[in-house]
């Protein structure tokens, strides 16, 4: 890996910092700090030809020239499609995705966690301590933000449909309610950790819903509430340097694997 010639790629402050850490260890590395292709990006490529590129992790808009690219070039992603996932493939570049690293996705789901406790005190300034919060999703991020939620003293109520899922919350003491597609929930605070547009709000509904999954959010199409945010890239946005350490611990590890 001596010889390698990385190139990350995203506007989230934890690429900046990898590509820090990366120097530090004495890597080759060049950094594009925008979450889309451009003139600049193209010219990058075809200056530094790297062998090792990564992808942001909300994705990265436009198309990249693959033909530029020698076969062998390694990518490793976050969100990406499926249409761009086989180009790259059938361009015979290799394609491995750290979201599907469970060390990454445990760490990231913690920050995420504490990341939104931030958000919420500087949205609302409001206590967490007696608070009631409802989160639909009991997966990685939703057993990380009870977690942190109920050790700062919040009542919770766990929503899903994996009955393993309300099995485990229940277990471990919450609430739970099955997400059901008439489900009503309380006024009050909605935590949304599921990657599905899901929720269907009445217009004036004063229910104040965080949205702590990827893009689109879980609002249905054409949907809108003025209670309703997204909250994307938090670990980037407040623990960029934790978050940092974790992803560049991943990819040197997914690397290692391939060697």
């Amino acid at each position: 890996m001596s010889e390698a010639r990385w190139l990350l790629i995203g506007s989230d402050r934890r690429i900046e910092e990898t590509a820090r850490l990366f120097k530090a260890k004495g890597l080759d590395v060049t950094v594009h700090l925008k979450d889309e292709v451009t003139n600049e990006l193209t010219d990058k490529i075809a200056e530094i030809h790297p062998t090792h590129i990564v992808l942001p992790i909300q994705g990265l808009k436009g198309i990249l020239d693959t033909q530029r690219l020698p076969v062998g070039t390694v990518f490793f992603t976050g969100i990406i499609s499926d249409i761009q996932e086989t180009e790259l493939k059938s361009a015979g570049l290799f394609v491995s995705s750290y979201l599907k690293d469970e060390r990454f996705v445990w760490n990231n789901a913690r920050l995420t966690a504490e990341g939104f406790v931030k958000d919420f005190y500087l949205d609302t300034k409001a206590p967490i301590a007696n608070t009631h919060f409802q989160i639909a999703g009991f997966g990685r991020v939703g057993r990380m933000l009870a977690h942190v939620l109920a050790a700062a003293g919040a009542q919770l109520t766990i929503f899903a449909r994996s009955e393993a899922q309300l099995g485990e919350a229940e277990a471990l003491g919450f609430e739970v309610e099955n997400l059901s597609h008439d489900v009503e929930f309380k006024p009050g605070y909605l935590v949304n950790t599921i990657p599905v547009q899901w929720l269907e709000l009445q217009e004036g509904d004063p229910l104040r819903v965080f949205d702590l999954a990827s893009k689109p959010g879980c609002l249905k199409p054409g949907m809108t509430s003025a209670y309703y945010t997204l909250h994307l890239g938090l670990p980037g946005k407040h623990f960029p340097q934790r978050a940092a350490s974790y992803l560049a611990d991943t990819l040197l590890r997914m690397c290692r694997g391939k060697e």
